[in-house]
């Protein structure tokens, strides 16, 4: 077949080629290269060959198509060894339109991509070494790449020093074992660098704090070793949220929610100072009477026909207030308002956290109704004798190993519904975890077992479909 043929021809055995495969692939290869010789022409030619192939899952099939997945993965490293070999002979031949970089951008490579490419092909052409392996398939073009971004600013003399060290182990090197290799050879050739670095990243610490579509961005540079401290943390306290039957909620989610645990344990335990106008650190959520009223009762927000109207009337929904921005206010949905309805204020309470949810006590309190464990109607939030018992009781929030002093309580029955502050009617529950049982993420019932050492509560994750709408009261 010639090049930039496109007849439908067969293979033999009948196989039709693969319509998928571009007809004008070698024409687009060797687009505007007219003068690029019978070589590459060959080569483009080859390749439409290849492309033109079908490809079949068929039973039989399986080695033939792995050998072509194995030889085009070598092609394409073979490929980019060869266009390194080729810029830095071009470019010192001036014969070059562009920038080595925005020649490749513009045949659709990407900037990362070709600045990675050129910059190992320029520090192939000063080490053959490097060249030897990336040519002979033994290292990638990351690899390369890696390495020769670790050493773009050091002398060619100090250059050459890493190189022999590192050379002889970069067949078994990862892109991010090369790094390492590079920080750490960096490290030994200058030891007096390090104090200066130092000096420098925590010159650059910061955390930046940003609000969009109802959701508040935090980023971060820390310094490696307080970094690696407050990762640390995070991650253990992340650990111990997790739950057995949630299948859904991401490490990324966990650790999210790890950093909020670890301000409410501040908060909780008095260790975060008021603010500069002497207000002690709280979130300030304005609920309008009306709109209060129609969270308590689960009825829907009704929709807006009028809205200068329903401005002037004042009928705004609940809001966060922020002092990000001056006057600024975020909107809380249903399930937030529930929530800080049912929490209210928190205050601290030291209590014995040890685990004790099965001993005898335990299911002692959960049967008690006397004062100061059971208070009904009479007010919203728990007493300090309820979460002192409740504390006993549970052990802790129920869906994971946050100790009492960091959890809140929570109405199984909301109180805007009936129910009542009673402890047989409460539970303990972390910060993390209250959101989500009030996001209707888990259903917690009281278990009906009256069997020694049964739990007191069965909890049972609620399915996705039914995340959104919690069950208005009957």
């Amino acid at each position: 077949m010639g090049i930039g043929d496109t007849n439908n021809q067969h293979q033999p055995g009948g196989e039709p080629r693969d319509a998928g495969a571009p007809s004008s692939l070698s024409g687009w290869l060797l687009a505007g290269a007219e003068d690029c010789g019978p070589e590459a022409v060959g080569v483009a030619a080859g390749f439409q060959e290849v492309a033109g192939l079908p490809v079949s899952g068929g039973v039989g099939s399986g080695v033939s198509v792995t050998d072509r997945v194995r030889v085009l993965a070598r092609l394409r490293i073979a490929v980019e060894a060869e266009l390194g070999r080729v810029l830095p002979a071009a470019e010192a031949a001036q014969v070059l339109p562009h920038a080595p970089v925005t020649m490749l951008e513009r045949t659709a490579w990407s900037r990362r991509a070709a600045g990675g490419l050129v910059a190992a092909a320029r520090l192939a052409d000063r080490h053959s070494e490097v060249a030897c392996l990336w040519r002979t398939g033994q290292v990638d073009t990351d690899v390369v790449a890696a390495l020769a971004r670790g050493v773009r600013q050091v002398t060619y003399a100090v250059e050459c020093q890493i190189l022999d060290a590192v050379v002889p182990q970069l067949p078994r090197l990862s892109v991010a074992g090369v790094k390492q290799v590079v920080a750490v050879a960096l490290d030994l050739l200058h030891p007096d660098d390090r104090d200066a670095k130092e000096q420098a990243n925590y010159d650059r610490r910061g955390v930046w704090v940003s609000e969009h579509g109802g959701m508040t961005m935090i980023t971060a540079d820390l310094p490696d070793l307080e970094g690696a401290a407050v990762v640390a943390c995070l991650e253990a306290v992340a650990d111990s949220l997790r739950v057995a039957d949630d299948p859904v909620t991401t490490a990324a989610q966990r650790r999210a929610d790890a950093l909020i645990t670890v301000m409410q344990k501040a908060a909780a335990h008095g260790d975060v100072p008021a603010t500069a106008g002497g207000v002690a650190v709280a979130a300030t959520i304005t609920v309008g009477a009306t709109e209060a009223d129609r969270v308590a009762t689960g009825a829907s927000r009704p929709a807006v026909t009028d809205l200068t109207q329903v401005v002037a009337d004042g009928g705004d929904p609940a809001a966060l207030g922020t002092n990000r921005t001056p006057g600024g206010s975020t909107t809380l949905g249903d399930a937030a308002v529930r929530f800080a309805l049912c929490a209210g204020t928190w205050t601290g309470v030291l209590v014995d956290d040890r685990a004790r949810r099965r001993l005898p006590i335990s299911q002692a309190l959960a049967a008690t109704h006397l004062q100061p464990l059971a208070v009904g109607r009479s007010i919203r939030l728990a007493t300090g004798y309820q979460r002192i018992a409740l504390a006993v009781r549970d052990g802790g929030c129920l869906l994971c190993d946050r100790p009492p002093a960091e959890c809140q309580t929570h109405h199984v029955v909301d109180w805007a519904d009936g129910g009542r502050t009673d402890i047989d009617q409460m539970v303990l529950l972390c910060w993390s975890h209250h959101r989500q049982v009030d996001l209707n993420r888990w259903r917690i019932v009281r278990n009906t077992d009256p069997s020694p050492g049964a739990p007191h509560w069965t909890i049972t994750p609620v399915p996705r479909d039914q995340w959104r709408n919690k069950p208005a009261a009957a």
